[in-house]
C-alpha cells in the first residue's frame, strides 16, 4: 500500500516543532536531559475547555494544529487517528487515589477526561473538526498500529488523514509499574502517494508483516533516550527519514505493531 507524509507536528523536551526536531537531527542534539520541559499551551483551544484541558490533552492538540499547517490541509474537514499506549497516566493516578480514599469524590472534568479519546474530542473542538476520528490503543505497538490504520484510511478514502501519537512520563508509583521517562507528542499528516509527491516530505510503501520488528536503526545521537524513554519514540526514525536524515544502507523500516507483528516501511532508494 502506498503511503506519503505530508506535514509533521512535534512536541518534547527541547524540541516543541518540526522544524527544531530537522535542525537538531542535521546539527546533532543537545543533552535534553538538562533542558526543562515546557508545557504545551494551545491557544486553539477556547477558554472554556482550556481550563478543563490536562498536559496530555494539551499536547495532542498542539501537535496535531502544527503537522495541518504545515502540511496546509483543511482541519475542518480532516479524518483524524489518535492513539496512545496509556492515555492519561496523570488522571488515572489522581481517580486511583481518589478512589482508595475516604470520601471516594471525583472531579466531573477529569473523569470525563480519564477516557483515551478526550484529546480527538478537544481537536475536534479546537479545530471546528466534525470528521471522523478513531483512537487506537496497543501498548508499545501504539504508534505501528496507528500509522497503519491511518495510512489504510487515506488509501480507502483518497484523502490525507492526520495521525496523532502521544504518552506522557509517568510519577511514582505508577512509573514503578510501567516506565515512561519523557513526554512527546507527534502528530503526521498522512496521504496516499500521488504521482506527483513534490508537495511531499515522505512517501513509500507500507504494509503488515508478522514478524518480530528488526533491533532499532541507529538514530542521531542524542535522541537515543527519547525513543528509548517514550512509546511514541519509535516515530523518531521515521521522523529522520522526513528529515532527510537516517542510516543509508536501510531502505526499509520496521516498527513495532503487535506482540509478533510490525509495520514495514519501504522507501525509494533516490531518497537516501
Amino acid at each position: 500500500m502506498k503511503f506519503a507524509i505530508r506535514g509533521v507536528g512535534l512536541w518534547t523536551r527541547g524540541l516543541t516543532s518540526y522544524d527544531a526536531f530537522a535542525s537538531a537531527a542535521r546539527e546533532g542534539v543537545a543533552d535534553l536531559a538538562d533542558v526543562a520541559f515546557a508545557p504545551p499551551r494551545p491557544s486553539s483551544i477556547p477558554p472554556r475547555e482550556r481550563r478543563r484541558a490536562g498536559l496530555l490533552i494539551n499536547l495532542a492538540v498542539e501537535v496535531a494544529h502544527q503537522a495541518c499547517d504545515h502540511a496546509a490541509v483543511d482541519r475542518s474537514s480532516i479524518a483524524s487517528v489518535f492513539a496512545s499506549s496509556m492515555g492519561d497516566t496523570a488522571i488515572t493516578d489522581y481517580m486511583c487515589r481518589k478512589l482508595a480514599g475516604r470520601d471516594r469524590l471525583l472531579s466531573p472534568a477529569k473523569f470525563t477526561n480519564s477516557v483515551h479519546n478526550a484529546a480527538s474530542g478537544y481537536w475536534s473542538i479546537s479545530a471546528g473538526c466534525r470528521a471522523p476520528s478513531t483512537f487506537v490503543g496497543g501498548f508499545d505497538a501504539s504508534f505501528g498500529l496507528g500509522l497503519l490504520e491511518t495510512a489504510s484510511q487515506a488509501s480507502a478514502c483518497g484523502e490525507p488523514v492526520l495521525l496523532v501519537a502521544y504518552d506522557m512520563a509517568n510519577e511514582p508509583p505508577l512509573d514503578d509499574v510501567r516506565h515512561v521517562a519523557e513526554t512527546f507528542g507527534v502528530a503526521l499528516v498522512v496521504d496516499a502517494a500521488a504521482a506527483d509527491d513534490s508537495g511531499h516530505l515522505l512517501n513509500g510503501d507500507i504494509r503488515f508483516v508478522a514478524e518480530a520488528a528488526e533491533p532499532p536503526i541507529p538514530l542521531t545521537k542524542g535522541l537515543d533516550a527519547l525513543a528509548s524513554g517514550n512509546p511514541m519514540g519509535a516515530a523518531l526514525a521515521l521522523l529522520e527519514r522526513c528529515a532527510g536524515r537516517g542510516a543509508s544502507d536501510h531502505h526499509a523500516l520496521r516498527i513495532p505493531a503487535a506482540a509478533q507483528g510490525c509495520v514495514e516501511l519501504r522507501f525509494p532508494r533516490s531518497v537516501e
